[in-house]
């Protein structure tokens, strides 16, 4: 198979009843991707389990203990939904996202979860950017901070600007006065840049450069001359978001090939089955075959004669099958 697109459509995140600062995410995501010559549309789902701190220690990515309970179902076919409350033995769900069945959720994410509360979530990346998506922080930041300005408010505004405008002799001064501030941009200490190390810089390859740089508390131009001192021409970022989308497409492609493979196994096992049935019963038939040569007045067995019923029925079928399709070909 090629390289696939996945997007989101779905997340739930459940919070553990018993144990502290344990949670685990399910993610739904819309693959599509080319397979043998032509496009094909899927849908991947994928179980995690975190360790969420606003501090000390840091939030980081568990892996499913074997024998755990698994919010998504084994073996599962329909579509899973999840709704906020739903609780899955000692998991709760607290928040719920589904674009295809039309769930949103019913409030902000708890502090725990918000990127702009908990910057330790960019150490995740694969539930920070569905958080990001899902919630779409970064249009809440761009959001203007000036008040509106009420009707009452507008009149007395345009009443003192024609006055001032009426008003030649104003003091000059008094304008300074009014003016806003102009904010100075703070630059970063020269000791600080210095002793920013490529490892320091490694560590946030996964980010937007210009999120990282904001981490580390320095200019885009100085992380990217930075980054050149170091043998690096262009940020990372969007390789490692293609390599990691990737990898999620791998795994979901070789989950499949299991299921498909425990299918066919399956079905093996029902032949097997079937063969070695038909098997007995042949035996069976033989040894009533014997015994009534020996006594000719011995009726045949009521499992006998049912099993003969059924192949009269069987045979009558198929008989009228073959009867309709040759007067479909005589017409």
């Amino acid at each position: 198979m090629d390289a696939a697109v996945s997007t989101i459509t779905a997340l739930a995140i459940f919070a553990s009843t018993v144990e502290h600062a344990a949670y685990r995410s399910v993610h739904g995501y819309r693959v599509l991707g080319r397979k043998s010559g032509g496009w094909v549309r899927w849908e991947r789902w994928v179980e995690r389990q975190f360790v969420l701190s606003l501090s000390f220690p840091p939030c980081l990515e568990v892996a499913l203990p074997a024998a755990a309970l698994r919010i998504l179902p084994a073996g599962w076919r329909s579509r899973p939904v999840f709704r906020e409350g739903q609780t899955v033995e000692t998991w709760r769900c607290i928040v719920a996202f589904d674009s295809v069945a039309a769930v949103a959720p019913s409030s902000p994410p708890p502090p725990v979860l918000s990127p702009l509360v908990n910057p330790q979530l960019q150490y995740l990346p694969n539930l920070y950017n569905d958080l990001l998506k899902v919630f779409r922080f970064q249009e809440e930041k761009k959001v203007s901070k000036e008040q509106p300005i009420r009707s009452g408010e507008q009149g007395e505004t345009s009443d003192l600007a024609n006055a001032s405008e009426s008003d030649s002799d104003g003091d000059s001064q008094s304008d300074k006065e009014l003016a806003p501030p102009v904010q100075k941009h703070i630059r970063a200490n020269r000791k600080h840049i210095d002793s920013i190390t490529l490892v320091d810089i490694a560590q946030y390859f996964h980010l937007p450069i210009r999120d990282a740089s904001k981490t580390l508390k320095i200019g885009v131009s100085i992380l990217k001359r930075k980054c050149r001192q170091y043998g690096i021409p262009r940020w990372p970022h969007r390789k490692i978001k293609s390599l990691d989308s990737l990898i999620h497409d791998l795994e979901y492609v070789l989950a499949r090939e299991d299921e498909e493979e425990e299918e066919k196994q399956l079905q093996k096992d029902r032949l097997a089955a079937a063969i070695n049935a038909l098997t007995k019963r042949k035996s069976m038939l033989e040894s009533e075959k014997e015994t009534i040569q020996q006594k000719p007045t011995m009726d045949l067995m009521a499992e006998t004669k049912l099993f003969r019923e059924d192949v009269f029925k069987r045979r009558y079928r198929a008989k009228s099958s073959v009867m309709e399709d040759m007067d479909f070909d005589m017409d």
